[in-house]
């Protein structure tokens, strides 16, 4: 729309064309679902995956998207994880295998993000970030656990799963939004021109 302001050559074009398409394929769904917690574990593997299948479109600028993106994956940390309980778009069956993998033995002091190798990521399920450790999301938002020990079947009319829920539905993820939002744009800023003014 205002490309005929600037001076820009055929592979800054090029460049901004494919930081556009990016978004709009990929990322403004995932942008538009980060503010929400209990969406927050779901949308960042979905978008992992995502990003791994648009290689086939844009081979250069998915390994840029991958490398940021892994930087910032708090909620498939082996505590944050827990907020995909909450979720609706997650299925009954995965979260009893959810429920199953709480007795699953983690490390004493696990990283605060997830690490995940590129290559194992088509095949990661929320479940496979659960450990015993999750369970300390509810010992830190003070939030009753016992519904875990009843059927995922009976969560949605269950009371304290409903108002475990609604705190978990009350917190905003606002610093995950901007800081995936400059960083990705800053580096595909860095890619694209060296020129301080068309970076400006």
């Amino acid at each position: 729309m205002f490309r005929g302001q600037f001076k820009i050559t055929k592979r800054e074009e090029k460049g901004i064309a494919d930081v556009c398409l990016f978004t709009v394929m990929l990322y403004v769904k995932a942008w538009f679902q980060a503010p929400h917690a209990p969406s927050a574990s779901l949308t960042d593997l979905q978008l992992l995956k995502d990003i791994i299948t648009y290689r086939q479109n844009n081979a250069a600028v998915a390994e840029v998207a991958l490398k940021k993106i892994s930087g910032y994956l708090w909620y498939l940390s082996e505590e944050l994880v827990a907020f995909a309980f909450f979720d609706d778009r997650v299925s009954v069956d995965t979260k009893r295998l959810m429920v199953a993998a709480l007795h699953k033995t983690g490390p004493e002091n696990p990283p605060k993000r997830a690490v995940l190798e590129p290559a194992l990521i088509s095949s990661k399920q929320l479940e496979d970030f659960v450990t015993e450790n999750t369970k300390r999301f509810f010992d830190n938002f003070g939030i009753p656990a016992d519904f875990l020990e009843r059927d995922v079947d009976t969560w949605p009319t269950d009371e304290a799963y409903m108002t475990a829920k609604a705190t978990a539905s009350n917190c905003h993820v606002v610093n995950d939004i901007a800081e995936r939002g400059v960083a990705l744009m800053d580096e595909f800023n860095k890619l694209h021109t060296n020129d301080e003014q068309q970076k400006q």
